[in-house]
């Protein structure tokens, strides 16, 4: 029972930390304390919020229809060109901050390396 729980355990965390993009954010005025939506892989995807810089207070996932709704009510900006992430790895996350900059009116891009 116990190797049962451990493999789910591992395949939850598996799965949350390696099917991530960056698909909106509410930017701070410090940049590092910004909030991000993460879109989760799966056959429905969803939707889970975090804030930097830490990242270690998340909350979710929700379904699309939930975040469309908080994306409208905080302001939040839609990632045009959604980064791949990490989701539990606080330097993944903070990596990808670094590079998302406002796009006139209310969107976001992400800088690619070069770019």
């Amino acid at each position: 029972m116990r190797l049962i729980i451990g493999l789910t355990k591992s395949l939850i965390f598996q799965y949350y930390c390696t099917m991530a993009m960056i698909v909106a954010i509410l930017f701070e005025e410090q940049l590092e304390n910004s909030y991000l939506a993460l879109q989760l892989d799966g056959p429905e995807p969803e939707i889970l919020f975090t804030k930097g810089p830490a990242f270690t207070k998340c909350m979710g996932p929700f379904p699309e229809a939930y975040a469309e709704a908080t994306y409208r009510t905080w302001n939040y900006r839609k990632v045009s060109n959604p980064p791949h992430v990490c989701a539990h790895d606080p330097c993944s996350l903070a990596q990808a901050l670094q590079r998302l900059r406002p796009e006139p009116p209310a969107g976001a891009r992400y800088i690619e390396e070069g770019g």
